[in-house]
């Protein structure tokens, strides 16, 4: 496979809409696959209150079928997994995919739940359709909820893989209690700690949680465990992919299972 980057004025791009006004300096990065049948990916960048943003677009002109906002974990930034076979999966299927540098290391502090707020604002304007699905791996799935339960509307659904929520339980993280004592200027408050938060997530959010016990990072048993049991309990529609192996095991990331919830919730 190869690729190839080209930058263009935003006064050149008009195949997605049209109407749409491009307010500031932006990027527009077209990468060419050559993979027979597939339109070139078309991926937007720009800078939200100094926090880096990306847009990757189906490309062709194509009218994105919905829009995703992807929740990165600890150590990732706005282009993590983006371009990788798992989310691309989605841009493949015609889904829009718009991601954040979210503060880094933020774990869902009130500074990433700002970042998902102007993302999801910048994403459904510049692509005119509506967010349909947040995905989140590890951290980002601190950032997601926390984002849910502090007023940045909720989508329909949520795909959360490995949900790291416990956030005073995180001390087999590499690296995580600091971090997240840094994000939180010290102890995290009570109402930042999602996993003491889940009866105030939204009800009638779709909710499918992809988790292993052997996770040994990420326990299951402080994590997913707590979240499946309590949004049920809520009558919430949950449903859980539990896989094996350790917190990275690409079993995880299933680009099958993912296109198909997604394409569910339309």
């Amino acid at each position: 496979m190869s690729t190839s980057h080209r930058s263009t004025d935003t006064r050149g791009w008009a195949p997605l809409k049209a109407s749409l006004v491009l307010v500031g300096a932006l990027l527009l990065v077209f990468v060419t696959t050559a993979a027979s049948g597939e339109h070139p990916n078309e991926t937007v960048r720009s800078s939200l209150a100094g926090e880096s943003v990306r847009l990757s677009l189906p490309g062709g002109g194509a009218e994105p079928k919905g829009l995703v906002i992807w929740f990165h974990g600890q150590g990732g930034n706005v282009n993590d997994r983006v371009d990788g076979p798992w989310l691309d999966a989605l841009r493949r299927d015609g889904w829009a995919i718009a991601s954040s540098e979210f503060h880094d290391q933020s774990w869902g502090n009130p500074a990433s739940t700002n970042d998902a707020d102007r993302l999801v604002a910048w994403a459904e304007k510049m692509t005119g359709v509506p967010v349909r699905l947040w995905v989140s791996g590890s951290m980002g799935g601190s950032i997601a909820l926390n984002a849910m339960i502090h007023g940045v509307p909720a989508p329909p659904c949520w795909y959360g893989v490995k949900p790291a929520i416990s956030l005073k339980q995180m001390d087999h993280v590499p690296g995580g209690p600091s971090y997240i004592r840094d994000a939180f200027h010290g102890e995290v408050p009570a109402d930042r700690n999602p996993v003491q938060n889940i009866d105030r997530l939204p009800a009638d959010t779709r909710y499918r949680i992809v988790s292993s016990r052997q996770d040994q990072w990420v326990m299951y048993d402080e994590n997913t465990r707590p979240l499946v049991r309590k949004l049920s309990a809520r009558g919430a529609d949950v449903s859980l992919l539990t896989v094996d192996g350790l917190h990275d095991d690409p079993s995880h990331f299933s680009a099958r299972d993912l296109v198909a919830y997604a394409d569910s919730c339309l």
